[in-house]
């Protein structure tokens, strides 16, 4: 990968080791149906947190949450130390939280550069567009195709382009949901090496879901384990998979616990 974009000055913030997103007591009820029952979450800055657990745990119900694309049932949600609980999706974007898609979301009809400048314009965050565009796609491996319809590229590809749109607005939190579906292993190690390079580069703070637990166990500095809509670990990556509950909710036995 390759050195492009610069970390956006961050003038709203004094003190860098302050969390940058924190949950209190999250509630998400569907009907009769509890989704998440009292999560507490916090994301630091420049900190990658592995948000894992088995299906139906939450995860992405808890990442629709803090994008605005659910509203929560109960609690409160801060960016920045600033309450954003009842902001929209938009105004939540333009203040700094961005993230992919388990399904991709791209606009299969416009081109790879078109889809990229679509997420840097609608930020809302006043960058320079063409130029934002443009070191995204050097990043990204994208600029041999910058013009190619999306729908016509590799699954591979396709997942590249929507992390660049993803970035364009440069975001303070960037919401990774299952970037590594549906990727070969040469593709899985280069986004492993890119999450990092998204970190230390542009200092965005990131929460990662993923069901490749070698992905999630080598790049995050922190994981939490969801279990029926409720924190069952936090902590060390390298500890999650000694714990009896996590082994048992996540993998069945500890025969399947990864290396």
């Amino acid at each position: 990968m390759r050195a492009g974009l610069s970390p956006q000055p961050d003038t709203e913030r004094k003190d860098e080791s302050v969390t940058r997103l924190s949950l209190k007591n999250v509630v998400k009820r569907f009907g009769g149906v509890t989704a998440l029952a009292g999560i507490d979450l916090s994301l630091d800055s420049g900190e990658i947190l592995g948000l894992i657990g088995p299906n139906g745990s939450g995860k992405t119900t808890l990442v629709n949450c803090v994008s605005g694309v659910l509203p929560i049932t109960s609690g409160r949600i801060w960016l920045d130390g600033r309450e954003i609980t009842g902001w929209t999706r938009v105004r939540r974007a333009k203040a700094g939280i961005s993230r992919t898609f388990q399904n991709l979301q791209l606009f299969r009809e416009l081109t790879v550069g078109e889809n990229v400048a679509v997420g840097a314009s609608a930020s809302g965050s006043g960058v320079d567009s063409e130029q934002t565009v443009r070191d995204l796609l050097a990043r990204f491996e994208l600029e041999g195709v910058a013009r190619a319809v999306v729908s016509e590229l590799s699954h591979g590809q396709q997942r590249r382009v929507e992390m660049a749109r993803a970035l364009a607005g440069k975001p303070r939190v960037l919401l990774v949901d299952e970037p590594a579906a549906g990727l070969n292993d040469a593709e899985t190690l280069e986004l492993r090496r890119l999450l990092g390079q998204i970190r230390e580069d542009l200092g965005c703070s990131l929460l990662l879901i993923d069901h490749d637990m070698s992905l999630v166990l080598k790049v995050a500095d922190r994981v939490q384990v969801l279990d029926e809509g409720k924190v069952i670990f936090v902590g060390p990556p390298d500890k999650a998979f000694r714990q009896p509950n996590v082994v048992e909710a996540y993998l069945g036995s500890g025969d399947d616990r990864p290396d």
